[in-house]
This record gives C-alpha cells, sequence and structure tokens, in this order.
C-alpha cells in the first residue's frame, strides 16, 4: 500500500503531504507512530481510574494525531480527553471504544504501507 492509499483509510492526505512534502518522511512518522507510549498509557490510566495520567496521554496523542492528519482517531480521542478535562472518568471510559476502533484502524494501515 501506498502512503496515500493508506491516508484514504486513516485520514488527510493532503494535509499532511503539505506538512512533510515526502512520502518517505510521511511514512517514517508513521511508523514512529506505532512505537509511541501514548494510547497504551491512555488505556492504561483509564482502567486505573487515574485521570490525570489518562488526561496527559489522550491530549498528547490528540496532539500527535492533529499532526499527521489521522482524524478519525483524532475525532475520536478529543472526545476523551475534553471528557477527561472535565474530570468526567465514566465518560472517558464509555467514549474510549471509539478511540480503540480508531486507533486498531490506524495501526492497521500503517502496518501495510510497503
Amino acid at each position: 500500500m501506498t502512503v496515500r492509499e493508506c491516508y484514504d483509510l486513516i485520514g488527510d492526505y493532503d494535509r499532511v503531504y503539505a506538512c512533510f512534502h515526502n512520502d518517505e518522511k510521511i511514512a517514517k512518522f508513521l511508523k514512529m507512530f506505532l512505537a509511541d507510549e501514548n494510547y497504551k498509557k491512555l488505556s492504561e490510566a483509564l482502567a486505573a481510574g487515574d485521570v490525570d495520567t489518562a488526561f496527559l496521554a489522550a491530549h498528547t496523542l490528540k496532539g500527535v494525531c492533529q499532526n499527521l492528519a489521522l482524524d478519525d482517531l483524532y475525532n475520536a480521542d478529543v472526545q476523551v480527553t475534553e471528557a477527561l478535562r472535565g474530570n468526567d472518568l465514566l465518560k472517558a471510559r464509555e467514549l474510549f471504544p471509539d478511540v480503540e476502533r480508531e486507533y486498531t484502524n490506524v495501526e492497521l494501515a500503517i502496518k501495510g504501507l510497503v
């Protein structure tokens, strides 16, 4: 799969290309995204009831998604981030399955890059 084909599944290719100007750079940063620990930290912190750690992880993940134009994951994570900003752990937990689904979609698409 090409980078453009990958972005057809997960985000806005034109926006990310406008930032990086190079498919190889985009692919490099997408692969680095898979090594980022914030999704895991968010999941673990939600399970543990640690709102502060969950908020920091969600907020950081949101920024990374925005920078890489991973729109569906970004939009799902914004909802969790805002629930946590309001100290609403139950709402964040309720919304987290959308983040899980979109993260899985992004992960599978990135792994499909050639």
